[in-house]
């Protein structure tokens, strides 16, 4: 790796010189330590858009979450350009969010197919207000 220069103090006085692959490869060991320390991605970001709905009260995505959670870490950047880690949990949460939209893109086909074979294959009801059951 580059040199390294840097104070544990929050305060970046100095360089951590990484060229592309050694980027890549650091957000990929950062993202392993924080699985191991914090769970299943999956899960977290879900449980922080049941949260962030809750106080919001609407509608939040896991999806949702990370393009916030990337546009902290660059809001972050401004003043703290020279931080490893705010380019590292960018790519990561910019993994997160095409895992995400992925993930929702396949549910929205899933549903159209079910209501497809759902309107195909169940018997078609009158609504008389009356339910027998």
């Amino acid at each position: 790796m580059g040199r390294d220069l840097y104070i544990d103090d929050n305060s970046n006085l100095g360089t951590n010189e990484m060229n592309h692959t050694e980027l890549l490869a650091e957000a990929v060991r950062i993202l392993r330590e924080r699985d191991a320390k914090y769970g299943d991605v999956q899960e977290m970001f879900e449980r922080t858009a049941k949260l962030a709905s809750i106080i919001l009260d609407k509608e939040v995505t896991p999806y949702e979450i990370t393009v916030i959670l990337k546009c902290m870490k660059d809001a972050r950047k401004k003043n703290d350009k020279l931080n490893l880690e705010h380019y590292a949990d960018n790519i990561n949460y910019e993994a997160f969010t095409y895992q995400f939209a992925t993930a929702s893109a396949d549910r929205t086909a899933e549903d159209a197919v079910t209501a497809h074979l759902a309107r195909k294959f169940a018997p078609e009801m009158p609504n008389t207000g009356e339910y027998n059951v």
